[in-house]
């Protein structure tokens, strides 16, 4: 059976192991039908043949610091293949042409937490709702905080967290995933409210960076509002050197509380990951939540997912022992 790779200059990714050894023809756009524009470089996409939806996400090529490739990209592709996570959208595979590096996703038709807030700002979202939703986020970052080396999401924000099956809520966006010895280049987004204060005055975070995002997806899903109206340090405290925070008159306390210990100037008052999941505002509705804090497997390869011969669901990927 003859097979054809895709005609590609200075390739940055890798190829297709079923590619390389010549079973199938190497994935190219060309095989998708493009649905929708979901925001810069991001669309739903159709496979022509399976008839199967994914998300993608192209990276153009002369965005690319090529003295950065191993690190970014190959040394960054086998970690990301092998995050196997309820609570993290699965990447599936890669692909490339002459301009762009191409990223296939898992899909979900009911999009972005953004969508579930009611229109009516005077109206909330139920309060077990809100406590699924904020266990579901403690639950992917516990896994990524927990990989090796550790890896930091940097991107909370109701854009990057997807709604699944059952109002499951699943990370995305993971292209660009820090490890806690690259403090460099953090990629700044439209959600500067987002950013933790140690950021802000130094430019510089760890895990505890995630920690206050978390605190700050909390406000927003129990309150339909941002805590803050600036992103610069010294507008987030008042003139006690407290936390400025714009509490509503009908927030629930047991959120409020939480909240409060999880939005600290200092990095170390902080709760922690194992804390917040045990907090009367989750634990009430779900009294072993912290049963689904799960460390990544050792020792496990999850090959990249082929396309024209697997079915693309999450748990279906063939594991490897090494």
């Amino acid at each position: 059976m003859k097979t054809n790779l895709n005609d590609v200059k200075n390739r940055i990714l890798p190829i297709q192991e079923s590619a390389l050894k010549g079973l199938e023809d190497e994935i190219k756009i060309t095989d998708f039908e493009i649905l929708k524009s979901l925001g810069r470089n991001t669309f739903l996409v159709r496979h022509k043949d399976k008839k199967t939806e994914f998300f993608l996400k192209a990276i153009d090529k002369n965005d690319i610091n090529h003295n950065q490739i191993d690190e970014y990209f190959n040394k960054k592709l086998e970690i990301l293949y092998k995050i196997n996570h309820p609570n993290i959208v699965k990447l599936f595979t890669n692909f490339e042409d002459n301009n762009y590096c191409y990223f296939l996703l898992e899909y979900s038709p009911k999009g972005n937490l953004y969508l579930i807030f009611p229109e009516d700002k005077k109206k909330r979202i139920g309060k077990k709702f809100c406590a699924s939703m904020i266990k579901d986020v403690i639950s992917g970052i516990y896994y990524l905080h927990n990989m090796n080396p550790p890896f930091i999401y940097k991107n909370i924000s109701c854009e990057n967290i997807i709604v699944f099956n059952n109002l499951t809520l699943k990370l995305s966006n993971l292209i660009f995933l820090k490890n806690e010895n690259m403090r460099k280049n953090l990629i700044i987004s439209k959600n500067n409210i987002y950013l933790s204060p140690e950021y802000l005055k130094e430019k510089k975070f760890d895990k505890s960076f995630d920690i206050w995002g978390i605190g700050i997806l909390l406000f927003e899903l129990v309150t339909g509002y941002l805590p803050f109206t600036e992103n610069n340090y010294d507008d987030l405290l008042n003139e006690n050197n407290e936390l400025n925070i714009k509490w509503t008159k009908d927030i629930y306390p047991d959120a409020k509380d939480l909240i409060t210990k999880i939005l600290k100037i200092n990095t170390e008052e902080r709760l922690s990951l194992e804390e917040m999941i045990k907090h009367p505002f989750i634990n009430q509705f779900f009294p072993e939540s912290d049963k689904i804090l799960i460390k990544p497997e050792e020792n496990i390869k999850y090959k990249p997912f082929v396309i024209s011969k697997d079915d693309p669901v999450i748990g279906k990927h063939e594991k490897i022992n090494l």
